[in-house]
């Protein structure tokens, strides 16, 4: 997907204005606008790849996060504990997959995209899940210093945006939603439904939840070097149209 495409109707120079300028920003978009990114054949062969350590599945449980794994096993070091996760997820836990960027070839083209906009980036991709309306996800919590984008590709989820008080430490990550009105002041809320992009910049205090049924989010965030540093090599490979060319 082409950047321009991505943030349509927003034009490229006035994305980068705004995020030069700091600025938390929604564009809305058509509900399919984002359904032909990733399929749910495709999360479920991920999830299922349980020995690939490097995107380990994060459970979200009571604001925090908690993983799975496997230490030590034989013939690898560590592997996702899938039976633990297949319980997790039965009883409707959200969850995230980082290091999702070659889930497919779309979202490769997209990570892709979205670093030669930006000069000097470096970006991920952050898979998102909730079965449930009631699912909860991360307590309110800033990143960084990554740029984040956010998409909502199925379901609808909350958005609170907050600024936050003098009072609050310049270490503090993540606050419970009983201190929210000691730390944090509610800047906006809004609504992401199917096809929307939100931006923010770094150090933004943000909390989602998910509304009316099962959602599935991209979250990509970006880092933006003070010089060039090599960037993942994410080229397709199309195995099965070189091995059948040996014949």
């Amino acid at each position: 997907m082409e950047f321009e495409k991505l943030i349509s109707p927003m034009k490229t120079d006035e994305f980068v204005e705004k995020h030069k300028n700091n600025e938390t920003f929604l564009i809305k978009g058509e509900n399919n606008k984002f359904s032909n990114l990733i399929t749910l054949e495709e999360i479920e062969r991920t999830l299922n790849n349980g020995c690939n350590i490097s995107t380990p599945v994060e459970i979200i449980i009571d604001g925090g996060r908690k993983y799975f794994v496997q230490k030590d096993v034989q013939w690898t070091q560590f592997a996702v504990h899938k039976s633990s996760i297949k319980k997790m997820l039965e009883e409707k836990h959200s969850f995230l997959m980082r290091n999702q960027t070659q889930i497919n070839k779309q979202v490769s083209n997209l990570i892709d995209t979205i670093e030669q906009t930006f000069e000097n980036s470096t970006a991920d991709m952050h898979l998102y899940i909730s079965p449930i309306t009631s699912s909860t996800g991360y307590d309110a919590h800033r990143d960084r210093p990554q740029h984040k984008i956010y998409m909502q590709v199925i379901g609808k989820t909350n958005w609170v945006i907050f600024d936050y008080k003098e009072n609050l430490s310049d270490k503090t990550g993540a606050i419970k939603e009983k201190e929210e009105d000691i730390y944090l002041k509610k800047r906006m809320e809004f609504m992401l439904e199917p096809g929307d992009l939100l931006y923010m910049p770094p150090d933004t205090f943000h909390k989602v939840r998910n509304e009316d049924g099962p959602r599935v989010s991209f979250s990509i965030p970006f880092v933006i070097h003070k010089e060039n540093i090599q960037r993942m090599d994410r080229t397709h490979i199309p195995f099965k149209e070189i091995f059948e060319s040996f014949n």
